[in-house]
């Protein structure tokens, strides 16, 4: 396991994680924006740009969903 693999399982292991992602709308490039996840109780919260202005919580069946999402169509 490289070293950005074990950061990002130490992260996982916090309950927090932020990735660095692109955002659409302002064209910035990759790690323009930031995306804090989180895992707060019985939910993820997904805060873009890692303002608080715009948060999105997933309840456990939601998270499910997206995590099924992401597997089917990363492999």
């Amino acid at each position: 396991m490289g070293s950005d693999e074990s950061e990002t399982q130490q992260a996982i292991g916090r309950g927090r994680v932020v990735i660095h992602v692109s955002c659409s709308t302002h064209q910035g490039s990759a790690g323009f924006a930031n995306l804090a996840v989180r895992k707060l109780n019985d939910s993820i919260e997904l805060d873009p740009h890692v303002t608080g202005s715009c948060v999105i919580k997933l309840n456990e069946s939601g998270a499910y969903v997206l995590r099924d999402a992401l597997t089917a169509w990363l492999g």
